[in-house]
Parts: C-alpha cells; structure tokens; sequence
C-alpha cells in the first residue's frame, strides 16, 4: 500500500517510483487489479489523477491481505468472510466423528486462528463474539449442527485445567488483550506509524492516561479508552494501572498470554483436576474424566432431564438407571472393571464415589508404588 497526498506532483512522484523498481525488480504494477481509493477528493482531481496513472478506482470495503478494510465505521456484515471460513472449518470435521479432545483441538488452533488474526488487525464487535462463541460450542457439543443440549457451559470450559475448564480461550478476554497492547503501544510510544497517527490525530501531546474520549472518536480509540478505564477502576491508581500493563511485557515486547491471564474470568482451583494436564495422559480421557468429575457427561438422565423421551437403562449393567451416581460406582460392571485396574496395578481402595477416588487418585500419583504400578 502506497499513501499520497492528492495532488498531481505527489502522484507523479509515486509513479516514477514504480517504474524506477520495476525497471530493477522486474516486477509491474497489474493495471487490472492495483486501484486507487480516494478520500475527500473531488471529481474532477480524481479523473485528472486516475488518467495520470491508468489504475483503476477502487471502493470502500476492501481487503487487504484477507481482512476487509473501511473507510468508514466497522459493521458486522464485514466479518461474513470471517464468519464462514470458521463455520466451513467447523462443517468440515464435523463428520470426522472427533472426540471431544480433537475438537479442542481444532478450536484452538483453526478457530482461535483465524479469530486472532482478525483481531490483531481490526476490532472484533460484540455482535460478532458472541457469533463466534456459539458456532465454537455447536460445534463442540453437536459436532457444528444446532444444538441447546449443552451439559456444561462455554465460559467454563474457557478455563484453565486447574479450575475445571479445557484450556480454551475465550474470545472475549483475548481481545481484551489484544487491545491492551495498542494502550501498550501508545503508552511506551512503539507501534510505528499507527502510534504516530493516533498520538497526533487523539492525544495532542497530552497521555494515553489523561486524554477523554470523543463521540466522534474510532471505534478503535474508544474500545483502548474503555480497557484504560478498567484498568484504572480495577487498580485503582494510574501508576498501579501502568505497572499491571509493563508487568505483560518483557525485553521490550508485550506478551499477549501474559495479558490475557489478566482479564480472563477466574474460577475456584480444583485440585484433582491438575492430574489430568499431566503429559502422559491422553487427552480424550482428561476431558471425560473432566465432565463425569463435574458431573456433566451426557448421561441419559441428564438427556431425559432436557425433554428428550427415551428408556432410561445403564447401557453397561442393563439392569438400573443411567446416572453419574450409578456408573461411579454404583454400576457393578464399571466397579468390575474399575477393581480390576487397581489389582493390575497393584493398589486397593475402598471407595463408591468417583470425586474421593481422583482425590485418591492426586495423592497416589507421586508415591513408589504408584510410578512402579
């Protein structure tokens, strides 16, 4: 992208800087694809000025490197693009029969993806976070079709492993951070021209902390405003606040993780729970010892309990009611099968309840007899 003043001298001089680096690269400007985009410019200059260089006018939105830019305020119909590459994605696996572990995968790195590309560049709307979240749950708990029958909620699997969650990041928080390292960028005064630009057009040489906002001010602008203010209201002072915002940075660069552990949602620990980030644990079982340790796996109980009318018989012992009660440990086959695993390994325990026994569980994986086992 090439900015010029709207003038025919300023044009010219452009031009024969591309011609010079054509005649030494060998690249030419394609005349049907390169446009021009004016802004406050009458008819008259941009005919004079279209005819001085053959290109083409070109109109508001456009994209550039795959994200739509606008001259004027950002609407959701923007993101359509973004919106159905997610949801192809989603449409794609989801006949691929993945289990809830390949599923968390997918979102985290095709999703989350294409999502923090976008951010990175535009704002993302509320509007359309929550899009994005709803197609991420589809298409966790039905596979991208339309569901309500969701067994544990999506803030919550947006959670750490160690406070009951799947690790997940929330799209909402992110972008939070995101914007966090434009306040970043102003405050320490890098960011190249984009700084350069809001600091001249916004701040008039006054502070990041100090300036208001104005009905008139970008999106852009007001969305850095609003993480300013809660940073301010959550720290209470403006040195505390900037402490909080250099304490994601590190030789020089700002750590977006790091900021997102900032405004991400918190949730009480669970201690059994840091057993199942453990390396050496598939991932498909961590997430369904997860759910059946929170009680949320997809019993038929729990099906019945949400309007679906269906025989309620354990599916393993055909003789008592499926529930999470029932199958841990209640169940004679799950006991049976649960008993056999502790004499293979050599261990006993006498318990009926699934949360004592991964409490049990954390306290015998560090002994001996357990890494022996």
């Amino acid at each position: 992208m090439i900015f010029v003043r709207v003038d025919i001298p300023s044009v010219e001089a452009a031009k024969t800087a591309l011609e010079e680096f054509a005649a030494c690269s060998g690249l030419y400007p394609n005349l049907e694809k390169t446009e021009i985009y004016f802004g406050g410019v009458g008819k008259q200059v941009r005919e004079l000025i279209l005819a001085q260089t053959d290109f083409v006018e070109g109109k508001f939105p456009f994209r550039y490197l795959g994200v739509p830019l606008n001259a004027s305020r950002i609407t959701i119909d923007m993101y359509n693009v973004l919106l159905t590459r997610i949801q192809s994605s989603t449409q794609h696996w989801s006949s691929h029969l993945l289990s809830y572990a390949g599923k968390i995968q997918l979102i985290n790195t095709i999703v989350f993806g294409l999502e923090s590309y976008w951010s990175a560049s535009l704002l993302i709307l509320k509007g359309l976070i929550k899009r994005i979240t709803k197609l991420c749950k589809d298409f966790f708990w039905a596979g991208g079709g339309n569901t309500r029958m969701t067994f544990k909620s999506w803030s919550s699997i947006c959670l750490p492993w160690d406070e009951g969650g799947f690790g997940v990041k929330e799209v909402l928080s992110w972008n939070k951070a995101l914007i966090a390292k434009l306040l970043w960028n102003l405050d320490q005064g890098r960011g190249g021209i984009w700084t350069k630009w809001v600091a001249s057009y916004y701040l008039n040489s006054c502070s990041i902390w100090e300036v208001s906002g104005m009905v008139s001010s970008s999106e852009s602008f007001k969305a850095i405003l609003a993480i300013r203010d809660q940073l301010l209201m959550c720290r209470g002072t403006k040195m505390a606040a900037q402490d909080a915002l250099r304490a994601c940075s590190a030789q020089g660069r700002f750590c977006t993780g790091l900021a997102y552990e900032m405004f991400r949602r918190r949730a009480v620990k669970i201690n059994w729970a840091t057993s199942l980030a453990a390396k050496a644990v598939i991932p498909c079982h961590s997430i369904i010892t997860a759910l059946a340790g929170q009680r949320k796996l997809a019993t038929i109980d729990a099906i019945c309990s949400r309007g679906m009318i269906i025989i309620n018989r354990c599916a393993l012992c055909k003789c008592h009611a499926e529930s999470h009660r029932h199958l841990f440990f209640r169940c004679l086959y799950s006991t049976g099968i649960w008993n056999s695993l502790l004499a293979w390994i050599k261990l006993s325990c006498r318990s009926n309840d699934l949360l004592m026994e991964l409490h049990w569980i954390r306290r015998k994986k560090s002994t001996k007899q357990w890494k022996a086992g």
